[in-house]
């Protein structure tokens, strides 16, 4: 008797041991499934093709960013959920990355104070120069630096600039405009001679306006303005995001991917746009 009840007790307690086990397996396996992290993201509001919210009537506003791509493969590659958030100012923005509620900020430039205290992810993958766009008349008057210096410029005050071009700037005569429409119709209309410009901004701007072919950008830069992913200090993610990013930016496979995404963007603007009517300064 005694023995039989023994061994009744050796069976439930072998059922119990394999229970837990198998529940220790489940909990393992769940936890492993769970292990998403949400990454915090911002950029540019209003710089395409850098940044830019796009608002449609039938969806909640959408950050698109030239960077869009690479983060989002990066993400689905080490199980981060990416949230874009883009429902403040952008200087708030970069408040928020400050205080480690937004993670990363796609875009910023070196050696600016606006971006002090963010952490720079080195190498730059991605350069915005800085241009001259002139009626096609005129754009071989402009040889060198100095022959912008003997002539009236203009620019959109909506750029974002490396403080080093902002310092720049201040050697040359040059009208702030808050609007591409304003700034393109004094070059049509002679008030200013050129449009200080970063190239791709340029492109997307006149493409937009519906003048891309009837204004001439200078083929050589006049800055360069190298772009990098900046990344907060007091974020929880900081030295996994950091350590990751380092590692892909060092593959050149990832520059050369980001360069033709942004000529694959510039050349759907410029399909998408062919239609615009001109604005009537542009009529002939």
């Amino acid at each position: 008797m005694m023995r039989h009840c023994l061994q009744k007790i050796f069976v439930l307690l072998c059922c119990c041991l394999i229970a837990g086990r198998a529940f220790a397996m489940v909990e393992v396996k769940s936890d492993k499934n769970t292990q998403r992290r949400e990454l915090r993201v911002t950029s540019f509001l209003d710089y395409p093709p850098f940044g830019e919210v796009i608002v449609d009537a039938y969806s909640l506003p959408k950050m698109h960013t030239i960077y869009n791509q690479f983060i989002e493969d990066f993400a689905k590659k080490n199980f981060y959920d990416i949230t874009y958030i883009n429902d403040k100012p952008y200087k708030d923005l970069i408040i928020d990355v400050l205080r480690g509620e937004i993670d990363l900020i796609l875009g910023i430039y070196y050696d600016t104070d606006i971006y002090q205290g963010i952490e720079y992810i080195y190498p730059s993958i991605l350069n915005n120069p800085m241009s001259v766009a002139m009626m096609p008349n005129r754009i071989t008057e402009v040889r060198t630096m100095d022959d912008l210096k003997k002539l009236k410029g203009g620019m959109d005050s909506r750029e974002h600039l490396a403080d080093y071009v902002t310092k720049a700037m201040k050697n040359y005569n040059v009208v702030y405009v808050d609007n591409s429409k304003d700034l393109y119709q004094k070059l049509f209309t002679g008030e200013i001679d050129y449009v200080f410009t970063s190239y791709y901004y340029g492109i997307v701007q006149t493409s937009r306006l519906g003048i891309r072919r009837q204004v001439a950008f200078s083929k050589q830069s006049l800055w360069d303005m190298p772009l990098f992913i900046g990344i907060s200090k007091t974020s929880r993610l900081r030295k996994s995001l950091y350590s990751t990013f380092s590692k892909m930016l060092q593959n050149d496979k990832y520059r050369k991917d980001l360069e033709q995404h942004l000529i694959q963007a510039l050349q759907q603007e410029e399909q998408q746009n062919m239609g615009v009517v001109p604005p009537s300064f542009a009529k002939k």
